[in-house]
């Protein structure tokens, strides 16, 4: 209990960092359910009010989760441990003391530099980018990958093993474990091309000789336009990438206006592990720059999307969807239909669901499949849900236990539900195949002339073969009578190879009476009337 105090000191350090953004305070609030309009200020007053009045409370519930939407979005982390080492401890006043006493003391002064972090008091590690604000200004980004290690960019993990110098935003497809060579700096070239040139060897690097004996673990090209803080992936925009003289095919740029949508390169199979003693030369070519970049590589291990699918743990369950179905149907401020229809593809791949999923701050009931919004991440991270735009990051993805149901019950065939307002659902259009029968026999009044005009040249043929009269055949002239007659059923076969006939044209041929008389003929005729009296 003596280090609650510290850790929520901790935590209100962390949200008074300046090199928090105001979109990370207000996913933070989000979260948390705190209001998140109004200014940077604001969010940061409310998010400390919360945490307050949890340690007024002792809600140390509501804390926990309070400070894991903290420390899982903030670039940096202010441990409890840095906060008692930056308040002014009480020196009491000199007083002669035994001899052992101050080797006790001397021995005391001697351990407090060792530790510069802090291990947290509610019953999680710290993260591996959490860093101290104050260390991070004179250490540079450095990311260690125990909490219990002092953060230095010097220090080794093991013999050979380094730390990645440079702090770049977590991804679940892969996570930075070791530097390979030293950090480039691309300067700056507004007119000019530039060439910079990382040469590394398996015997110099360690860390290398872990991307042949594990498949996971992969060299990736990573590059920054800052060496301070966590970075997302930026190369120069006009930049390509070689290795040992071939050419790197990779997408540098990103998605368009999408910054944080660059994934970084794995060049292992271009690397030549084997001699140790050859010299891998990884090369970058780039112009036109405003900005200093930073250009590194770090041997990463990588995570398979089949691995991520199977860590999705959250699940909306089928209840709760129902109840959400019901409340958005009794709702008197919304207008809402009597039922909805609710699509089984992937509005991604347009193929039938698999694994429904959506995130859990989504409204809609729609869902994606969780493997196809994996690999669309994979390529471009942007972690927003593909129905609504809403973040929708790999922690908070849940799979839909309703529609989950629903595709179970279902053939693959179909496409589409119909959810009624009480939740219950079912397969529009089930009965489909008796339209076909209702449009075979709605006869267009052409079809029906076509075949009596057709039946009258045919003589008495027609007439025998239906056992009528040849008086009869009058009364098939209009399209009524045929219709109503039992042998209208069997013309749709012969219909419609008469349909094209000319005799349905010449049902227009009823006004020739009055076509003898043509001016323009007469005109022309007299012309030519000297001629024929001749």
């Amino acid at each position: 209990m003596d280090q609650k105090p510290s850790e929520v000191q901790s935590l209100i350090r962390t949200v008074q960092v300046p090199a928090i953004s105001k979109a990370i305070l207000q996913s933070i609030c989000s979260v948390n359910g705190i209001p998140k309009t109004g200014n940077k200020s604001d969010l940061q007053r409310r998010i400390i009010d919360q945490i307050n009045h949890c340690s007024e409370a002792k809600d140390w519930i509501r804390l926990q989760e309070i400070r894991d939407s903290i420390v899982s979005r903030a670039p940096i982390y202010v441990t409890p441990a840095l906060i008692a080492q930056s308040q002014p401890q009480p020196r009491p006043s000199p007083q002669p003391q035994p001899p052992a006493p101050q080797v006790a003391s001397s021995r005391r002064a001697q351990a407090v530099p060792q530790s510069t972090w802090g291990a947290p008091s509610l019953g999680q590690s710290t993260p591996g980018y959490a860093l101290s604000y104050q260390n991070y200004q004179s250490l540079g980004s450095v990311r260690p990958q125990n909490p219990t290690m002092a953060a230095y960019p010097t220090r080794p993990l093991g013999q050979g093993l380094n730390p990645p110098i440079i702090s770049f935003k977590p991804s679940p497809f892969y996570e930075p474990k070791y530097q390979v060579g030293e950090v480039k700096t691309l300067e700056v070239m507004t007119a000019h091309r530039n060439t910079e040139r990382i040469s590394v060897k398996v015997s110099d690097h360690p860390a290398l000789q872990l991307c042949s004996s594990d498949p996971t673990m992969r060299v990736m090209v990573m590059c920054a336009a800052s060496n301070v803080g966590v970075q997302d992936i930026a190369f120069p925009y006009q930049c390509e990438l070689k290795v040992n003289g071939g050419d790197i095919k990779a997408n540098l740029r990103g998605l368009k206006n999408k910054p944080g949508s660059t994934r970084p390169v794995d060049i292992t199979s271009a690397l030549r592990l084997k001699p140790q003693s050859y010299p891998n030369n990884v090369e970058l070519t780039y112009a036109l720059t405003q900005k200093r970049f930073y250009l590194t590589l770090v041997v990463c291990k990588t995570v398979s999307i089949e691995t991520l699918v199977a860590q999705i743990q959250k699940k909306i369950r089928k209840e709760s969807v129902v109840a959400e179905i019901a409340k958005k149907a009794s709702d008197p401020d919304e207008v809402v239909a009597t039922s909805q229809i609710v699509s089984l593809k992937c509005p991604l791949t347009y193929m039938r669901l698999k694994l429904p999923c959506r995130g859990v701050s989504c409204n809609h009931i729609q869902c994606f499949d969780a493997t196809s919004y994996l690999q669309l991440q994979e390529q471009g991270p942007q972690w927003l849900c593909p129905i609504c735009s809403k973040p929708a990051p790999f922690d908070q993805l849940a799979i839909d236990e309703y529609v989950r149901e629903i595709l179970s019950k279902t053939s693959d065939s179909v496409e589409q539900v119909t959810i009624e307002p009480d939740g219950q659902w079912s397969v529009p259009g089930a009965n489909k195949h008796d339209t076909p029968s209702h449009d075979a026999t709605s006869l267009d009044d052409d079809v029906v002339i076509s075949e009596v005009t057709s039946t009258n040249r045919a003589g008495s043929t027609a007439g025998t073969a239906h056992g009528r009269a040849s008086t009869s055949t009058p009364h098939l002239a209009t399209p009524t009578s045929v219709a109503s007659t039992p042998s209208a059923t069997a013309l749709p076969s012969r219909a419609s190879t008469k349909r094209p006939a000319p005799e349905v044209i010449d049902l227009t041929l009823s006004d020739s009476d009055d076509e003898p008389a043509r001016p323009v003929k007469r005109a022309n005729y007299g012309q030519t009337a000297g001629s024929g009296s001749f």
